[in-house]
């Protein structure tokens, strides 16, 4: 087995005896990169620990043969702290974020523009305002799902293209079919057809988050209650389009925060 190195943040681990584990990491020259950590569970483990929220560095040996290759060793290179107040929702919209990546990741694909994106997100999410945490992890949602190739339609209708602003919804909300992959105008709407209500608002929100930085993100005030809504959009687009055989976990769990938190 060669051995290689290269930086990661970890996505997953799986428990699989009383010492060792697998851990799913995503890598910068790899991509999403699955490696066994032999004796890692053990506090006797003489190599470096690894952490969760943090930029490692690992050294491991890579495997031809087998599904997975194996830890050697690791050197901690930057902790992500989310200490800050909001602490719980700061971990949710991190464990949010590793489980998107985790689950939409081909295996050995180097992505090393979404790893960097990811880790300036970790950073990011560590120091903005609380307020302001719903709206970066939409702006991560979106651009994510973008750069794997997944654009769900909120310009245009998915049916003719008729621009949104044409709609002509004299009640300020709109359609949108997780199943088609966007917004649907009044004509291009079929009886029995699933569709999620989206406001004017959360469509303007969305339409804003759509093409914002992690820094313009994390000056749009959106309500924490909003915020899931919008998040069970792109969760019920993406079952549909990415071949996703579960849901979300985090996002369930931050459909349960939600009710705890004041718009």
């Amino acid at each position: 087995m060669p051995l290689e190195k290269s930086e990661a943040v970890i996505l997953k681990m799986f428990n699989w005896s009383e010492s060792s584990r697998t851990v799913l990491f995503f890598t910068r020259d790899h991509g999403k990169l699955p490696l066994v950590d032999k004796g890692g569970r053990s506090i006797k483990s003489k190599r470096g620990r690894l952490q969760q929220f943090a930029r490692l560095e690992m050294t491991f040996y890579s495997s031809q043969k087998e599904s997975s290759g194996y830890v050697s060793d690791c050197e901690l290179l930057e902790v992500f702290p989310m200490e800050a107040e909001g602490e719980l929702g700061r971990l949710a919209y991190g464990s949010a974020a590793c489980e998107l990546l985790y689950l939409l990741l081909p295996e050995n694909e180097a992505q090393s523009g979404l790893y960097a994106y990811f880790v300036s997100y970790l950073r990011k999410l560590g120091k903005v305002e609380k307020r302001y945490l719903p709206a970066v992890f939409l702006a991560f949602f979106l651009r994510t799902i973008s750069l794997l190739g997944y654009h769900p339609s909120i310009s245009y209708c998915v049916g003719c293209n008729k621009e949104v602003s044409a709609f002509g919804e004299s009640a300020g909300h709109y359609r949108f079919s997780p199943e088609r992959g966007g917004l649907v105008c009044p004509s291009c709407q079929k009886p029995g057809e699933y569709y999620i209500p989206l406001s004017a608002e959360g469509l303007r929100v969305l339409t804003i988050l759509q093409q914002a930085s992690l820094d313009e993100a994390a000056t749009v005030p959106i309500g924490f209650q909003e915020a899931s809504l919008l998040v069970e959009i792109l969760a019920n687009f993406l079952k549909y389009h990415s071949g996703l055989v579960s849901d979300l976990k985090s996002v369930a769990f931050l459909e349960k925060l939600k009710k705890s938190q004041p718009d």
